[in-house]
């Protein structure tokens, strides 16, 4: 089935292509700026109602075919937009600068609007933007460059998934990431279980070189047409389309080596070992994984978690072609990325192709066909607290214990002590691979048809299908209990997406000041994902790591499926006065399958409103704007409530076989997958306001939005309840978020439209907070179990009347007066409790991004300022717990415990900081490891050189570009740990997720890289 969608696609393809229409001429010539009369290179030139055109070349050249008749429209940031009917075939034109008021986004559904006409925050993107840190993954790409975004990446492992929220999250439990929608075709961007290996997000398979823009949608009044899938907001991708004029090949290639931020600090002055305290005295016992030892003075020492990490080497090339005249074009791309990681053997490969047509069957219909297939290959180590993880392997081997020896001389494992249960990390590289496949292919066929002069019916069919087969492996050799002769844990996964969209639009000025816009439009959305899963114990011949190696007795298969239909109306109405003043309202209905059939409907309006101020006053006769000071003013507020459904198979409880060893094989309710048949919507009601201002010339914009949001009767699955109610685990509703925070950007152009160099700042300011108002019943925290820490120590957690990514741990037992209450042995009794003033989230973040350009030369960088985060360390907590910390090297010193006795005098119990100490209370006790984690951090310096006019003539290309960049170059941190931005379990955590834990990961990577971009 899959060869008939790229054979049709193909043929669909070369037809558009070799189509050729009615009678039209060849418009050249040159567009210069009116100030100082020099060319503007990146000027889009397209013709009026249509998406065919290009954009001007280095010297301000364009060439582009239309009939006569037909208008060309002019548009380029920071300056005014022209229309220009076509009378003869040279127009050359002049822009006048500090006018670029009409500036057109990319908003929900695809549609094109003025910015000025939306009651709330839209902010974009642009490729060139997207690609200056030279980021693989576009999420990536997407750190410090909008206001209200936050992007965290989960560690240096290739091909890591990064998270992204838009202005906090709503659900406790539920997905807070945005939709991400490419050429109006939502996509997946689900993330696999990242317990145990680094896992990729699906939006990185979109290669960033195919990007045109990026319009992120803030909140639910941005993306209120979208429905329930973009609850949390969305981030709407357009790829790049054939131009008219001159065929263009492109290629842009850079070379990266990347190494580790760093490792932690350990101590080495004590080697293997662990104390025995008994009445005559502590003695130390060798035969041990920890690092309580006698002094390793006189013998080598090994620093093993340092040396276990390499330089990474990854090469990125994009090969594109794109072409068309004024009826058709296409696009096509060939894209590879091959990642190396820093950890032997690891590995990331993409691979994917992309091609865009578009062409005018007649003037008034037009038919596109896109494609993307993507291919990637993981190779990754496990992580975290998985058996088998390296860094936590690698917290096992003292400093006077060399783990890169781990072979014997027959080539079995080597273990350094008597009773050693876990694999050598360099063993588990050779010997227990974990690989991921994915295979995926977007597609879409649209049609847009315009009739009766103001109306315009459009439809696309879309498809997001992906095969993934993820494979396990703990060789046979193994030292880990009941593992000795392998095991394999895999799954093959088919993910079918199948996305219909139809929308009917009109667009009529009624009166020379009044207008009116409206759409009506359906959508329906299905999902089914089919999983087997299948797992073996032991091998029966050595090496061979396949399920059909395992005796059928010792195997386990189960399957799972997911199906889901949503099925939506929406409408949109939109009145404009004097082109300054607009209203504009909102409504979508949605049905949902995995509600109850009597709850499954449910209805969400908007209402905004805009005004341009500045405008408004001028057409009132009175201007108020001057060269010297305001340019514009546009004030903007709405009001919006979105829905959102509940998660696939929540209604449902389900069955299974043999609870336990004593029970029998007939099926019986477990106690833990407890669905809830009686689920509601949850919803989402927001408000926001904001202004847009430009001053002088508009050199200095401002847009500054406040808004808030509250989201009630949340749906929370899977949460632990007491074994009183008879489960263990329970799905409900209840619960109350808000979300209220500030965005701004400042864009500033520091030198006048004039000057041959040019300066342009941009600064990217967020606030957020979110707050647990409600949970039900007997609640006071909801945590998830997949971001437990190391030992369990800690966890992510949303705390009523506290923070939604707020934390839970051991904590000393406290009186009703808040003291501390210490034992007779000097030490707190350790309880878990909640932190109700710990938040994973950043009060603030700001990133400072700068561009300047003289001549051929360019140089951009992007500083991040994140502040007020709190990070849990519990790779330090580990690392106290195996001896290895620099904070054991007081050991056998004594210490008293701020802190009261039973009765409420002070302790006065001295307490030896002994192994005892430090494995059985310091390391549990979460209140050691809570850390500040703001940072400023260079992301990114790329210095880049483009060949002279004059030069590329000489040797016919168009364009020849070099560029350097440096990557994470330095960070300014009190974080006692490696890295602050940390995410170990990445963004297969949902609802409170795992941002701002530290634990056990691989370590974030910095880099430099070459590269060069041609144009032929």
């Amino acid at each position: 089935m899959k060869k008939n969608y790229y054979y049709f696609l193909t043929i669909l393809a070369v037809f558009f292509v070799q189509i050729s229409f009615a009678q039209s001429i060849t418009v050249t010539g040159v567009v210069k700026s009116n100030a100082d009369n020099l060319p503007l290179p990146g000027v889009s030139v397209l013709i009026k109602g249509t998406n065919m055109g290009g954009t001007t070349d280095f010297d301000g050249k364009y060439e582009i075919k239309a009939s006569e008749g037909a208008v060309l429209v002019f548009s380029y940031v920071g300056f005014a937009t022209q229309e220009i009917e076509v009378t003869s075939n040279i127009i050359n034109v002049s822009l006048n600068a500090g006018e670029s008021l009409d500036e057109v986004v990319i908003t929900a559904l695809g549609i094109k609007k003025e910015r000025k006409s939306l009651g709330y925050a839209v902010q974009a993107v642009k490729a060139e933007a997207l690609l200056e840190g030279n980021q693989s993954s576009m999420v990536n790409g997407l750190q410090g460059k909008v206001s209200g975004v936050t992007v965290v990446n989960s560690g240096g492992a290739p091909g890591a998934s990064a998270i992204i929220m838009i202005r906090g999250g709503s659900s406790i439990t539920g997905n807070n990431q945005p939709l991400f929608i490419v050429d109006g075709l939502p996509i997946d961007n689900s993330t696999s279980s990242s317990l145990e290996v680094a896992s990729a997000n699906r939006a990185s398979d979109i290669n960033p070189e195919d990007i045109e823009s990026i319009s992120v949608l803030k909140g639910p009044a941005a993306a209120a047409l979208y429905g329930i899938q973009a609850a949390e907001g969305a981030v709407i991708i357009t790829t790049k389309k054939g131009k008219d004029g001159a065929s263009v090949i492109s290629y842009s290639g850079s070379l990266s080596v990347d190494n580790i931020i760093g490792t932690p600090n350990v101590q080495t002055q004590y080697g293997q070992g662990e104390q025995i305290v008994e009445a005559t005295g502590t003695t130390i016992n060798t035969d041990s994984p920890l690092s309580w030892g006698n002094s390793t003075a006189g013998s080598p020492v090994f620093n093993n978690i340092d040396d276990f990490y390499d330089t990474a080497i990854t090469s990125n090339h994009t090969l594109s072609y794109s072409g068309g005249n004024a009826k058709s074009n296409i696009y096509f791309s060939i894209g590879d990325v091959s990642q190396e990681g820093v950890i032997e053997s690891t590995s990331y490969d993409k691979t994917s192709f992309r091609i865009n047509t578009s062409s005018n069957i007649n003037d008034n219909l037009t038919l596109g066909v896109s494609a993307n297939y993507i291919t990637t290959k993981t190779n990754s180590t496990k992580q975290g607290n998985a058996t088998g993880s390296s860094f936590l392997s690698l917290l096992k081997y003292p400093a006077n214990v060399n783990a890169s020896d781990y072979l014997n001389a027959d080539n079995s494992q080597k273990s350094f002590f008597l009773d050693q249960q876990f694999d050598n990390p360099y063993w588990s590289i050779d010997n227990s691979p974990n690989t991921d496949e994915v295979n995926r292919l977007i597609g879409a066929i649209s049609l847009n048809y315009s009739f009766l002069e103001n109306f315009n019916v459009s439809y696309k069919l879309g498809i997001d299908n992906f095969t993934q087969f993820n494979k396990k492996i703990t060789g046979d050799g193994s030292l880990v209990d009941n593992r000795e002769d392998g095991y394999i844990s895999q799954y093959d996964r088919e993910n079918k997406r199948l996305n219909s969209n139809l929308l009917v639009t009109f667009e009529k000025n009624i009166t020379e000041d009044f207008s009116i816009n409206a759409l009506l439009g359906n959508s329906v959305d299905e999902l089914d994902i089919r999983t087997t899963y299948t797992s073996g114990d032991g091998f029966q011949a050595p090496g061979i790591y396949s399920v059909g190696n395992v005796l059928v007795e010792d195997q386990y298969i189960s399957e799972g499926i997911s199906r889901k239909r949503m099925v939506g109306v929406f409408g949109e109405l939109k009145l404009g006065w004097q082109n300054a003043l607009f209203l504009t309202a909102t409504g979508r209905n949605d049905w949902s399958s995995t509600l109850p059939k009597d709850k499954r409907s449910f209805f969400y309006p908007s209402v905004g409103a805009s005004a341009v101020i500045t405008d408004l006053f001028k057409n009132a006769g009175n201007d108020i704007t001057s060269s010297n000071g305001l340019s514009y003013l546009q004030l903007r507020s709405t009001w919006a409530k979105v829905g959102k459904d509940a998660p696939i198979g929540a209604l449902e409880s389900s069955l299974s076989t043999n609870i336990n060893s004593l029970a029998s094989s007939g099926y019986t309710w477990n106690g833990v997958d407890v669905g809830n048949p009686n689920l509601e919507p949850e919803f989402t009601n927001s408000f926001e306001i904001g202004v847009d201002m430009r001053l002088f010339e508009s050199r200095i914009g401002l847009d500054f939005t406040y808004y808030t949001s509250k989201s009630d009767n949340q749906i929370l699955r899977d949460i632990r309840v007491p074994p009183t109610t008879g489960t263990f685990y329970a799905t409900l509703n209840g619960g109350s978020i808000t979300n209220s925070g500030l965005e701004a950007l400042l864009s500033i152009k520091v030198l006048p439209y004039t000057s041959e160099f040019k300066w342009n700042v941009d600064l990217n300011f967020g606030m957020n907070e979110s707050k647990v108002n409600e949970l039900p019943g007997f609640l006071n925290e909801v945590y998830l179990s997949d971001s437990w820490t190391f030992n369990s120590t800690a966890a992510g957690a949303a705390i009523l009347d506290g923070s939604l990514f707020g934390l839970r741990g051991y904590r000393p037992q406290k009186n009703d007066n808040g003291d501390v209450v210490i034992n007779s042995n000097g030490l707190p009794t350790l309880v878990q409790e909640t932190y109700d003033d710990v938040t994973r989230m950043p009060d603030w973040t700001l990133g400072f991004s700068s561009t300047m350009n003289y001549k051929n030369f360019q140089l951009s960088f992007l500083l991040d300022l994140v502040q007020g985060v709190d990070v849990y360390n519990a790779t330090e907590s580990a690392l106290v717990y195996y001896g290895l910390s620099e904070q054991t090297l007081n050991r056998n010193e004594t210490i008293v415990l701020p802190g009261v006795d039973a009765n409420g005098a002070v302790n006065t119990v001295p307490v030896a900081m002994d192994q005892a100490f430090y494995t059985d209370y310091y390391y549990k006790n979460s209140e050691n490891f809570i850390e500040d984690g703001s940072f400023a951090r260079l992301r990114y310096v790329t210095l880049s050189y483009k060949l002279p006019s004059k030069l590329l003539d000489k040797i016919a290309l168009s364009s020849v570009e070099f560029f350097a960049t440096g990557r994470n170059l330095f960070t300014i941190t009190d974080y006692s740990g490696v890295d602050p931005e940390v995410n170990t379990f990445g963004a297969g955590v949902s609802g409170a997720g795992s941002m701002s834990i530290d634990n056990l990961g691989t370590p974030n990577m910095k880099g430099f890289d070459l590269g060069l971009k041609v144009k032929f």
